[in-house]
């Protein structure tokens, strides 16, 4: 009995230690959903420009050097000293200032390398809205879609602007591989390049053009292709995936290979006793489409033709084979494909 309750303390205790972890793993989720990151930013441009009717420079008046200025606190109490009077304290303004800055200035900030001038561009008569087109219908200031380099590039190229790397940037130059570019950059650049993903540093196309790609893999086969995926592997990710070959590979480059090399499936019995192996990857079989690669075969390219009371719509296996399925590529479903 002793050893019992033993036992039964022992699993207790483990019971109560497994709750006591998900407890804090919970508390923990539950903090950082609510209190800890970076919170929602209670502050919206389209109240501001829509409803409100003002002007970018109304808040964001430029600096001695033409550059636009984040708000200050007393900025903003020029309009909210009045507006927040009736509001609890944690609606007001106030809230989203720490002293005279505003607490998220740094939403707007660009990286210390970038070289990026308002007032060249304001002088070229470009408005504000030409960068910032979303802030008509923008309710949080973390929603902002940050401008992307090749939304500045195809500006610049536009409007025949110098467009090097060292217009824009301090850092960043054309004969260095960006700090991503590591050691295991040739393993990952393939899944990043065919990801879709639109942020600046998965944008191939803005240093790189389609035939790098063609010219490296000339030379350099991927990763995955090793003799077991030139066997054997290659044509079930075809089967599953055309399009992903299709990055490199054109229609041709195929026939071109099988013509020398049948695929390793292809043995003397392949597809008897009815034969519709083709079909399997050639479909639909017609005019020579079989010859490709069976040229040895040429009465595939014979067939008799229809006597003259054959219509289309007949069914050939009524008569022919009496209902059994026809020694054909195709079952015999269409006749026509090769009885003309």
């Amino acid at each position: 009995m002793a050893l019992l309750a033993s036992l039964g303390r022992a699993r207790s205790s483990k019971w109560v230690a497994a709750a006591a972890v998900l407890a804090t793993m919970t508390g923990c989720v539950l903090y950082d959903a609510f209190l800890g990151g970076e919170k929602r930013f209670a502050f919206g441009h389209r109240e501001h420009v829509v409803e409100q009717g003002l002007a970018c420079e109304d808040c964001h008046a430029p600096d001695d050097a033409g550059e636009p200025k984040v708000p200050t606190l007393a900025q903003c109490n020029l309009c909210h000293a009045e507006l927040d009077a009736s509001k609890p304290l944690e609606r007001r303004i106030d809230m989203l200032f720490e002293g005279q800055k505003m607490r998220l200035s740094h939403a707007s900030a660009l990286p210390d390398e970038v070289r990026f001038a308002h007032a060249s561009h304001a002088a070229q008569g470009l408005e504000c809205t030409a960068c910032h087109a979303d802030l008509e219908s923008n309710d949080d200031v973390l929603d902002i879609a940050p401008q992307r380099m090749r939304d500045c590039t195809s500006c610049h190229s536009e409007r025949k602007a110098a467009n090097e790397c060292s217009t824009c940037h301090t850092l960043l130059r054309e004969d260095v591989a960006p700090g991503s570019h590591g050691k295991l950059w040739l393993r990952q650049h393939g899944p990043v390049a065919c990801s879709g993903s639109d942020r600046t540093m998965d944008d191939c196309q803005a240093c790189h053009q389609e035939s790098d790609c063609t010219t490296c893999h000339l030379t350099q086969a991927p990763e995955s292709h090793t003799d077991y995926w030139r066997h054997r592997a290659h044509g079930i990710v075809a089967a599953l995936d055309r399009a992903s070959c299709a990055t490199c590979h054109r229609d041709d480059s195929c026939v071109r290979c099988h013509g020398e090399s049948r695929p390793i499936s292809h043995t003397g019995n392949w597809g008897a006793p009815l034969d519709r192996h083709c079909v399997g990857c050639h479909f639909p079989v017609e005019n020579e489409g079989c010859v490709v690669c069976h040229e040895g075969t040429p009465s595939h390219a014979l067939a008799t033709p229809k006597p003259p009371d054959h219509t289309p719509g007949m069914n050939c296996r009524m008569c022919h084979g009496a209902g059994q399925p026809l020694p054909h590529v195709d079952n015999g479903d269409n006749c026509n494909i090769c009885h003309l």
